[in-house]
C-alpha cells in the first residue's frame, strides 16, 4: 500500500493545509471589468473617421465615394496586431510609443479615440486583445482555451476543453487566479447545487483550472506489472521446454 503513493505523482497543485478561499471571493467581487491590458498582451486596433460610419455601410456607398479608403469616411488604420511591450507601451502608428498597460479595453478605446482625434474628425476606435486564454490542467489533458468572449464561465471553459470524463473528479475543481506566489484557490464540487454555482464563476486571463483525475490503483497496478510478467513466463516457459528436451 505504501507504494501507492507512485500512482498519485500526476496529482498537481495539491495543499498541506485547508485552502482558504476569502482572497478568492474579494476577487470575484471586483470581477467587473477586472480584466487590464498588461505587457506581453497582444490587441488588435481598428481606427475609423466621421464616428465609425464606414462600420455600418452595408451597401459600400462610402468605399465607392472615397475610393476604398481615406479621411473622408473610410478607416485611416488597417486591423493591424500591436504587443505591448516590457515597458508597457506599444508603439502605435502617428502615436508613437504610447502607454497602454493599467487599461481596461473600454479605457483604452476611450483614451485613443481623444489622441487620435488631435489628427481625424470624430475618430471611432474599436480594441479587441487577442492573446486572452485560460489554462486546464488535470483530467482533461493539458489545454489552453482561448478567450472569445467578454464574459466565460468556468463551466463554458469545462465544456469547450471536452467536458468531465469517465477519468476525472467532479468533486475536486479548483480555479486558481492571481500571481502564482499567492495565489486565490476557488474549489468546485459539481456534485451539488452549490458547486454548479460556482462553477458559472466568469473566468479571467491567464486564470488556471484544474481537474482532478480518478485513481484506479487495481488497473494501473496490472497494467504496470503485466510486461514484468510477460518477461517472467517467457524465462519460465523456455527454461520447461529445455528441460523437456533435455
Amino acid at each position: 500500500m505504501s507504494g501507492c503513493k507512485v500512482y498519485k505523482q500526476n496529482i498537481i497543485l495539491q495543499s498541506e493545509s485547508d485552502i482558504k478561499s476569502e482572497n478568492f471571493k474579494e476577487e470575484v467581487s471586483k470581477i467587473e471589468g477586472a480584466y487590464k491590458i498588461q505587457a506581453g498582451d497582444k490587441i488588435n486596433i481598428e481606427v475609423y473617421t466621421n464616428k465609425g460610419e464606414r462600420v455600418i455601410d452595408p451597401n459600400l456607398e462610402l468605399n465607392a465615394i472615397t475610393g476604398g479608403g481615406g479621411a473622408g469616411g473610410g478607416r485611416f488604420m488597417p486591423d493591424k496586431e500591436f504587443e505591448v511591450l516590457p515597458n508597457g507601451t506599444a508603439i502605435l502608428p502617428l502615436l508613437g510609443e504610447t502607454k497602454i498597460e493599467g487599461y481596461s479595453i473600454a479605457g483604452l478605446q476611450e483614451k485613443l479615440k481623444e489622441e487620435y482625434s488631435e489628427y481625424y474628425i470624430q475618430p471611432y476606435v474599436r480594441v479587441r486583445p487577442l492573446n486572452r486564454r485560460v489554462v486546464v490542467l488535470g483530467a482533461m489533458g493539458g489545454q489552453v482555451i482561448p478567450l472569445e468572449n467578454e464574459k466565460m464561465t468556468v463551466l463554458e471553459i469545462l465544456a469547450l476543453s471536452g467536458g468531465l470524463n469517465r477519468d476525472s473528479k467532479g468533486r475536486n475543481i479548483r480555479l486558481i487566479r492571481g500571481p502564482l506566489d499567492d495565489p486565490s484557490v476557488q474549489v468546485i464540487n459539481l456534485a451539488t447545487i452549490e458547486g454548479m454555482q460556482k462553477a458559472n464563476l466568469q473566468v479571467l486571463p491567464n486564470d488556471i483550472i484544474y481537474v482532478e483525475p480518478i485513481r484506479r490503483i487495481f488497473t494501473e497496478s496490472v497494467r504496470d506489472i503485466a510486461p514484468v510478467i510477460g518477461v517472467v513466463t517467457n524465462v519460465v516457459t523456455l527454461f520447461i521446454v529445455i528441460e523437456n528436451l533435455r
